[in-house]
């Protein structure tokens, strides 16, 4: 098979600068609020991942149902995917314009000496909030206690291995007292966040695609559903030929999802102050597992489709509410870096997660749900010994 590697390549690069990009935003958007109103503006802030969820389905839905061609050269055509890539460049392009105009962290400016800097940040942050300047509010000047770290700060040497070791000495305080503990408690926890939510949630539509495909008179559990596609394909039973329209029902289960992420970050939003986030946490990760271990047995279908939905939302929920932890946890130097890594870890985990299921779904239904109740469960309890 033919595989254009400039193309390649290029793919790599737009999805790790996308993926780099979006690691750091709980950081920044961190640095911006009081701790007593951090969580909920986190929180609200990931509202933004529901309505993308809901956003990418729907333009692909319109815009997949053309059939037009616009020959440019001989050798390019514009077709509707083409266009489809434009719309998805857009809101990326809209946040990029609207960074512009943002300041840099203050507590990173300070950090780095550069203190007339940080003061201008906090001059602009207080304007737009309480219109007033600093003078106003009878702040003359910033004070930093971390100016013993700046030169170490962002640092940027062209030699790679300089480079690498500044990188490790910069993130080995994570890996020491009074941080570990916290830190690879949170690591594991995002961890098993993207392994139940990302991982199940790529499998999301084909498992509700078999269960609507689904012929048989009796009530059937997902795992007898699965069961029975299984033996029908080995057995070579098919009603229809193959064809590459995509199922609109694909973009209806995704838009729903990211209705319910939706609905699940706004209530969300008034809950994470009344119980505390270390409870948020616990509580949806426990009743997830429920969720996800009763599927096994529910044969209603549209109690399957809620199920399914709380084991792919409240995960999902917590990834916000666990970052903000970690901004919490850590100094400002180290925020960026301890949040990168966690949700590189867990984005690991959506890899491990989705792997897993295809390889053990079709097999043993029964024990790949029961190990993802089982996984989320333990995540519940590790997040429990979190100081939150």
């Amino acid at each position: 098979m033919y595989v254009h590697v400039g193309l390649l390549n290029y793919s790599y690069t737009l999805i790790h600068s996308i993926a780099g990009a979006s690691s750091t935003t709980y950081a920044y958007l961190g640095e911006f609020f009081i701790p007593r109103h951090r969580p909920i503006v986190i929180n609200y802030a990931s509202l933004f991942v529901g309505i993308s969820t809901i956003y990418v389905p729907a333009i692909a839905w319109f815009v997949m149902s053309m059939d037009w061609s616009l020959y440019v050269t001989e050798s390019f055509t514009f077709r509707p995917w083409r266009l489809l890539t434009v719309f998805y460049f857009v809101p990326g392009l809209i946040g990029a314009m609207m960074l512009i105009k943002m300041p840099e962290s203050p507590k990173i400016l300070l950090s780095m000496g550069r203190t007339d800097e940080a003061y201008a940040a906090v001059e602009w942050i207080a304007l737009k909030n309480i219109g007033k300047h600093l003078h106003d509010l009878k702040v003359e000047a910033l004070k930093s206690d971390a100016f013993a770290d700046r030169e170490n700060i962002l640092s940027v040497s062209k030699s790679p291995t300089v480079s690498f070791r500044k990188m490790w000495a910069e993130t080995a305080p994570l890996l020491k007292r009074p941080h570990l503990k916290n830190f690879c408690i949170s690591c594991i926890v995002m961890c098993g966040l993207f392994f139940s939510s990302s991982g199940m949630g790529l499998w999301y539509p084909e498992i509700l695609n078999r269960l609507g495909s689904s012929v048989a008179e009796d009530a059937m559990t997902v795992c007898d559903v699965i069961e029975a596609s299984v033996d029908q394909w080995q057995a070579n039973i098919t009603t229809d030929i193959c064809n590459d329209q995509i199922n609109t029902k694909s973009y209806i289960d995704t838009i729903t999802y990211g209705s319910a992420l939706i609905t699940g970050y706004i209530v969300m939003g008034f809950v994470i102050n009344q119980i505390g986030r270390k409870a948020s946490i616990t509580v949806g990760l426990a009743i997830a597992a429920g969720c996800a271990l009763s599927l096994v047995w529910i044969k209603n279908e549209a109690v399957i489709i809620v199920c399914f939905c709380l084991y792919l939302v409240l995960p999902g929920l917590c990834v916000s509410v666990l970052s903000g932890v970690v901004v919490d946890l850590v100094p400002t130097n180290l925020r960026g870096k301890a949040v990168c890594i966690c949700l590189m870890l867990g984005r690991t985990g959506s890899v491990f997660g989705s792997n897993i299921i295809g390889i053990l779904l079709e097999s043993y239904c029964h024990i790949t749900f029961g190990l993802f109740s089982g996984f989320v469960l333990f995540c519940a309890l590790l997040a429990f010994l979190l100081p939150m």
